[in-house]
């Protein structure tokens, strides 16, 4: 049988007849609230040896009354608790002799002196009260220290520095003088203060300073000053006495001293931001940074410029280098992580829809007569061709042809001779060259001529001719466009997208004489939809949206050589909400235009009046919207799913076009792309590119 069993039931037998309230006393949560009045000392060791697992052989001798008193709401450890049973068993003469791992024997403080254990010294007995006072403010080993003087023959003042708590215990009469020691010696008379670090680092004084002070806090003792270093002011901050804290002041001083080494080279790698972008800001920071070298006073002081500092950049690292004091280099390192962020995307989705309805209807009568003996007399209404004039002036010049003289040629070829005939006309006669060009007129406006004509004309064998002309048009022209141009773009920059096609203009026109040679200048125009957008992502998921939106197409009719453009510029500053579809601009427009023009009188006859007269009507109607939605694309997940969006509408564009249920565009993604069945989102978590490691990574907002 070995001696654990053994010691065990013994405790158990000489501890039977104990009551228990006084455990009740003890067990409260996870630690333990000791409050006893007038207990029996061996009751007292009974729960003490259940609260700690411990056993004890309890000397018959064993005898006294313990009195301990602990404030609300303080609880004591396993180990604290056996601290105090120590101490009290110390101020009744007895003592814990260790017989095992856990196992004890209490006996008096003489014997076991005599048996050569590390026993207490034995005190007086009689009654005692014990107290455990936490500490706030002043360190518990200070604190046992001033008040050993001044206990009693029997009192014990033992410190718990992990709790920075204080055991007393003494005589019931000496034991409020020691709790009004402690609480005039428990009070917070340190001061703070903020010292500015000019030329070294902060954390590198407070370092050496703390390295420093640990020395004194060596086998409990309290380093007596608290030292924290602030890197974003670069100023250290010490806590303490007045006295402590004014002794490291002129150490600081001596450690902020500027050495020609404090000029460095840095280099910070930026993640987000673009180089040369940032270096303009810093450079001029640092120029208008006031110093010490700086003139005037007040609202005439002038800023010096950081003398021996220069920023510049890598463009293949996309990097900063910084050549300045460790003060320098620390204000461009807190730009740095200010600036260089990762800035979110705005997906800009545009609509566009055009409608228009155009409807001219002209019908018009013309006629002229003269020549010969027949008075010259015309007339003629609407504006569309051919001009009968025209008309006439050419029968009058094939009616004169006779004024030509007939040349004929002889030819011979291969063996067969050819004989032709040519009219050849005077060219220094001006009515050859004015009846060419009518000729060529009339002609060229019969080709073109679109609608109903019906006319009657000839001449009266004396060199006379007539003519009438009725024309007649209706033309309708319809369109429905719908444009949705869309881009994406960083925050705060301009984006373009341009869709369209140029067309030549005619600017310039040269004839030469004769009619001959000539030049012409040519302007190129573009016609489609130019949209350029600048949007700003503010708090709440707000965009702010500058727009400037221009919308060009060609018109059906053209006036003299060149074609007619139909343009829309919207510029406008708007703010939408992530997501929502807004219209940013319209126009509705409806015109209906009635011309009638006739002879006096004439015109006005009923009927017959119509010989005199023409009429045109145009009615146009035109309408248009604009309908615009930003999208925040804040990391790779959303820059994702609104790819997958949109190649999923061009593939099943693809797909129904496609009669083997082949799209080319998943061939192409996956040829050029890697991409296999077409396009395949990244993985979660693998949204942000690889990052240079450096001091800038990781300061993207979240």
């Amino acid at each position: 049988m070995t001696i654990r069993p053994i010691i065990s039931g013994l405790a158990a037998a000489l501890l039977l007849g104990v009551s228990s309230p006084a455990l009740a006393a003890i067990q409260q949560g996870g630690g333990s609230q000791l409050n006893y009045e007038g207990a029996d000392l061996a009751a007292f060791a009974r729960d003490v040896a259940f609260r700690t697992n411990r056993a004890f052989v309890i000397d018959p001798r064993l005898s006294g009354r313990v009195n301990i008193i602990s404030p609300p709401g303080l609880t004591l450890s396993e180990d604290e608790v056996w601290e105090v049973f120590l101490a009290t068993l110390q101020v009744n003469g007895y003592a814990a002799v260790p017989i095992g791992e856990r196992e004890y024997r209490i006996v008096p403080s003489g014997q076991a002196i005599r048996d050569g254990s590390n026993a207490n010294q034995p005190a007086g007995g009689g009654s005692t009260v014990t107290r455990v006072v936490r500490l706030r403010n002043v360190a518990a080993a200070t604190a046992a220290a001033n008040l050993r003087g001044i206990a009693g023959e029997t009192g014990l003042v033992t410190p718990i520095t992990e709790s920075n708590s204080l055991i007393i215990v003494d005589n019931a009469s000496n034991m409020a003088r020691l709790l009004s020691v402690v609480d005039s010696i428990d009070v917070d008379d340190s001061i703070v203060r903020t010292v500015q670090i000019k030329n070294a680092a902060a954390n590198q004084v407070a370092a050496t300073l703390q390295s420093m002070l640990s020395r004194n806090n060596a086998a409990g003792q309290p380093a007596g000053v608290s030292v924290v270093a602030v890197d974003a002011n670069n100023t250290v901050l010490l806590r303490g006495d007045a006295a402590s804290v004014n002794r490291l002041l002129p150490v600081i001083e001596q450690l902020d001293t500027a050495t020609l080494s404090d000029v460095t080279l840095d280099t910070i790698y930026l993640n987000h931001a673009d180089a040369e972008e940032i270096v303009p800001i810093i450079q001029q920071l640092l120029n208008e940074r006031p110093t010490a070298q700086g003139g005037g006073e007040g609202a005439n002081a002038r800023p010096a410029t950081a003398m021996g500092s220069s920023v510049a950049f890598h463009k293949g690292t996309n990097a900063l280098i910084v050549n300045g004091s460790p003060e320098t280099q620390r204000m461009v390192r807190s730009i740095v992580n200010r600036l260089d962020i990762r800035r979110p995307q705005v997906l800009i989705e545009a609509v566009v829809v055009s409608v228009s309805d155009n409807t001219a209807r002209e019908l018009g009568v013309q006629y002229v007569s003269g020549g010969g003996d027949i008075p010259l007399s015309a007339a003629s209404f609407g504006a569309t061709s051919p001009n009968v004039i025209s008309a006439a002036g050419a029968a009058l010049f094939l009616a004169d042809n006779q004024a030509g003289e007939t040349q004929t040629t002889t030819q011979v070829i291969d063996g067969v001779v050819v004989t032709t005939e040519e009219t050849v006309y005077d060219q220094n006669d001006p009515s050859i060259a004015i009846a060419g060009q009518l000729v060529e007129a009339a002609v060229s406006e019969l080709l073109s001529f679109d609608g109903f004509l019906i006319g009657a004309g000839g001449d009266d064998g004396k060199g006379g001719v007539y003519g009438v002309l009725l024309s007649a048009i209706q033309s309708d022209s319809q369109s429905n466009i719908l444009q949705v141009p869309s881009t994406v773009l960083l925050d705060n920059e301009e984006g373009l997208l341009s869709v369209g096609q140029e067309i030549p203009i005619i600017t310039g026109e040269a004839i030469g004489s004769d009619f001959q040679g000539g030049f012409r200048q040519i302007e190129r125009k573009d016609v489609g939809t130019i949209l350029k957008v600048t949007p700003q992502i503010n708090a709440g998921n707000s965009v702010r949206l500058e727009i400037s939106l221009e919308i060009s197409s060609l018109a059906f009719s053209t006036i003299g050589a060149g074609p007619v453009t139909n343009e829309s510029l919207i510029e406008t500053v708007t703010l939408a909400e992530d997501g929502q579809t807004l219209v940013i601009g319209g126009l509705v427009d409806s015109n209906r235009r009635d011309a009638e023009s006739k002879v006096p009188l004439l015109g006005d006859i009923p009927i017959m009046g119509n010989l005199f007269k023409g009429q045109n009507r145009q009615e146009e109607k035109s309408t248009l919207m604009v309908f615009i939605r930003p999208t925040i694309l804040r990391d790779g997940l959303d820059s994702d799913s609104v790819t997958a969006r949109k190649y999923d509408y061009v593939r099943q564009q693809q797909l129904r076009k496609s009669k083997d249920g082949r799209v080319r565009i998943d061939d192409v993604m996956e040829t050029y792309l890697g991409h296999m069945d077409g396009y395949s989102p990244r993985p979660q978590g693998d949204e942000d590119a690889p990052q240079i490691e450096g001091e800038a990574a990781g300061r993207a907002p979240k």
